[in-house]
C-alpha cells in the first residue's frame, strides 16, 4: 500500500498535466460548439427556446456529453487526494438529498399529470415563491449563528478572519433574498421608480435588467459551490487546507445534482447541457461510492431520477403554460441548499471546525 501511494505521488505531476489537458480539451469543444451554433443557427450563447429537434439540435447534446466526460475526467482528483463521501453531518446531508430528489420527482410528475399547476404555484407571491424566500431566511439564520459562534475564533482563511468569511456569506445570502423579493416591493406594494425603468418585469431589482446573464452567473455559482467543490475538492493542496472547513463532503453534491436538471427553455443552451451530462456522470460515480454504505438507496434514486425527469421535461415541457416554471423550481432548490449549507456550517463548527475530518462509514 505504501509503495502504491509513493508510486502515485511520483506520477502526480504527469497526472495533473493530463487532467489540465482534459479540461482544456473540454473548453475547446464547448467553444467550437458555441461558435458553430452561432454560425449555423444564429443562436446567442444564452438564448432560450423550445427544444431544438433539428439535426444540429441532436448533435449539440452529443457534443456536450463529450465535453462533460472530459471535464469530469479532468476535475477528478487522484485517489490519494479524493475525500471520503461522508462527513460528521451525514444524516443532515442525506436528508437534504432526499428533499432534492422529492422536488425533482414531484415536478416531473406534475408536468405529466397537470402542468398548469406549476404556473399557479411558482408565480410571484404564490406558494413556491414564498417558500423560496423562507429558505433564504433560514440560511440567514444559520450564517448569523455561525458569525456569533465564531466571534472568538482567531483563525484566518487566506488572511481573512473566520468571522468575516461567515459575514460575507450572510451578506451574499441577504443580497439574493432582497433581489428575490424585489427589496420588499412584493410585500409592501410600492412601484419601481425611475431608476428601474427598463426592468424586464417592472420590479425593484437589478437581476431583471439582464435576466439571462444573471441566471447564468447565479446558476453557475450554485453548481460550482454545491456540486463541483464538494465532489472534486483536492485535499492534497496545502494552500487550500484553510478552506477545507468550508467545503462539505461529497454527500452534499448528491443533494445538489438536481440543480443541473429542470431544463426545458434552457435545454438548447450548451453550458447547461454540459452541466446536465456532468451530473449524470457524477450521479453514477456517487451511486457506486455509496453502494456499500447506508445511503445506497439515495444514491441510486438520484442517479435514476436525473435522466428520467429530464426526458419528461424535454418531451413534455411544451405542455407547461409559460415554460419558465422549471427555472423557478431550480431557484427554490438553490434556497434549500443555501439553508442546508448554512446549518451544515453551524453544526460542523460546533463539532470542531477545521479539526473535524470526514468520517468513512463502511
Amino acid at each position: 500500500m505504501v509503495l502504491s501511494i509513493a508510486a502515485r505521488d511520483r506520477f502526480a505531476p504527469a497526472s495533473l498535466g493530463a487532467r489540465l489537458g482534459f479540461i482544456a480539451a473540454a473548453g475547446a469543444v464547448v467553444l467550437v460548439l458555441v461558435f458553430c451554433d452561432f454560425v449555423v443557427n444564429n443562436r446567442s450563447l444564452l438564448a432560450k427556446d423550445r427544444v431544438d429537434w433539428t439535426t444540429f439540435g441532436l448533435i449539440r447534446p452529443l457534443t456536450a456529453f463529450l465535453a462533460a466526460c472530459l471535464l469530469v475526467m479532468g476535475l477528478q482528483p487522484s485517489s490519494s487526494a479524493a475525500r471520503p463521501p461522508y462527513g460528521k453531518q451525514a444524516p443532515l446531508l442525506i436528508g437534504v438529498a432526499w428533499i432534492s430528489a422529492a422536488i425533482l420527482s414531484m415536478t416531473a410528475a406534475i408536468v405529466i399529470i397537470r402542468p398548469e399547476l406549476l404556473n399557479e404555484t411558482v408565480r410571484e407571491g404564490q406558494f413556491l415563491s414564498i417558500l423560496t424566500e423562507v429558505g433564504f431566511v433560514v440560511g440567514l439564520a444559520g450564517f448569523g449563528l455561525a458569525i456569533w459562534r465564531s466571534r472568538h475564533d482567531r483563525g484566518r482563511v487566506l488572511g481573512i478572519p473566520v468571522p468575516a468569511v461567515f459575514a460575507a456569506m450572510f451578506l451574499a445570502c441577504l443580497l439574493v433574498l432582497m433581489e428575490e423579493m424585489s427589496w420588499g416591493q412584493h410585500w409592501i406594494g410600492w412601484t419601481a421608480g425611475p431608476m428601474f425603468e427598463g426592468n424586464a418585469q417592472n420590479e425593484t431589482n437589478l437581476h431583471n435588467f439582464a435576466t439571462y446573464r444573471f441566471e447564468a452567473v447565479y446558476y453557475s455559482a450554485a453548481f460550482l459551490l454545491f456540486v463541483l467543490l464538494p465532489m472534486f475538492w483536492p485535499s492534497d493542496i496545502p494552500v487550500l487546507k484553510s478552506l477545507e472547513r468550508f467545503v462539505p463532503p461529497r454527500l452534499f453534491a448528491l443533494a445538489g445534482l438536481p440543480l443541473a436538471g429542470f431544463l426545458y427553455e434552457e435545454w438548447n443552451i450548451v453550458i447547461y447541457q454540459v452541466w446536465f451530462f456532468m451530473v449524470l456522470l457524477i450521479s453514477m460515480k456517487l451511486a457506486a461510492d455509496l453502494w456499500r454504505g447506508p445511503f445506497r438507496a439515495a444514491g441510486l434514486a438520484v442517479a435514476v431520477l436525473l435522466p428520467v425527469s429530464q426526458l419528461v421535461f424535454v418531451f413534455g415541457g411544451h405542455r407547461m403554460v409559460d415554460g419558465y416554471e422549471l427555472s423557478e423550481i431550480r431557484e427554490f432548490l438553490i434556497a434549500v441548499l443555501i439553508a442546508a449549507y448554512a446549518w451544515w456550517l453551524v453544526r460542523n463548527e460546533a463539532a470542531g471546525g477545521r479539526k473535524s475530518r470526514p468520517v468513512v462509514v463502511s
